[in-house]
């Protein structure tokens, strides 16, 4: 009779370590975390160069490019909420374990009954998300809150308590609601980075003095006008006869110059293209402090 050497493994031959389950769930939503900076980031980076007329597309910005400027949008707040997102999204009840016993009783009865109470009234916040969606023109800059309400409405529809004590099951019945859900909230990130993006633009509009400023040579009288802008004759004896000061770069590509008037103004004033070549030359400066 012939005994074996070694014990047979008790489990099975395509079990997986729970520590690399725990690995992948953790990598997947950072992933999606990335991905939904870097998306916000585009949607920020096209809504500032569309302020000022330009077209982000024919920039021809690299994916490192993008990823730089959406690293703008990385603040305190949107790190919090990311990593709370994350952890509760890897586990659900990991709130209720570590943060409710902390709290006290009495308080912690209220915020279920009040949750329990807006579940009931979700068709209420959908009704006022549609009525503000209809009114889309007039709840400018908050109509991130229209997708954020949807949101809101539909998930508060999952709930028991909107649903006589009993929780929804099954694809048609929770996993359509919870995918409109998410494509609600991808709305409001789209919005709230569009947003942000003409905040910003706006913002670098009323301070163009401290912005890098170009000085431009050129050999034949170039058809600018602005606010701001000067342009001196230099004379017939120089090369480069005349100077035009009291311009501010936005951006710089290709040699391509998208500069604009000192004093540009976003609804009456033109953004210029301006490319180096033998009849004009380009200088940088610092701009005013």
């Amino acid at each position: 009779m012939r005994r074996d050497s070694a014990p047979r493994s008790t489990e099975p031959p395509n079990a997986q370590h729970p520590a690399a389950g725990y690995t992948a769930d953790w990598a997947t939503l950072l992933s999606l975390a990335a991905a939904l900076l870097f998306y916000a980031g585009a949607v920020h980076t096209r809504a500032f160069f569309e302020y000022f007329r330009i077209d982000v597309l024919a920039l021809g910005l690299s994916f490192p490019e993008f990823v730089m400027r959406s690293l703008r949008l990385v603040t305190a707040p949107v790190v919090l909420t990311a990593v709370v997102t994350v952890v509760v999204l890897r586990d659900p009840q990991l709130l209720s374990r570590s943060v409710l016993p902390l709290l006290p009783p009495t308080l912690i009865g209220q915020c279920r009954r009040v949750v329990r109470r807006a579940a009931r009234f979700h068709l209420l916040v959908l009704c006022v998300a549609v009525i503000m969606l209809f009114s889309w023109g007039r709840i400018q800059p908050y109509q991130w809150l229209v997708p954020v309400l949807l949101a809101t409405g539909i998930l508060l529809g999952q709930s028991p308590a909107a649903n006589n004590g009993r929780c929804p099951s099954g694809i048609r019945a929770r996993g359509a609601p919870l995918t409109a859900a998410c494509l609600c909230l991808l709305w409001a990130v789209a919005l709230a980075a569009h947003q942000s993006g003409l905040r910003d633009a706006e913002r670098s509009a009323d301070h163009l003095v401290s912005r890098t400023a170009i000085v431009v040579f050129s050999t034949d009288r170039l058809s600018m006008t602005g606010r701001g802008l000067q342009v001196k004759d230099l004379g017939e004896q120089v090369h480069y006869r005349y100077r035009y000061t009291g311009l501010r770069l936005i951006i710089e590509r290709g040699g391509r110059y998208q500069a604009v008037a000192v004093g540009w103004q976003h609804d009456t004033d033109s953004t210029y293209v301006i490319r180096e070549t033998d009849d004009i030359r380009v200088e940088i400066t610092p701009g005013a402090r």
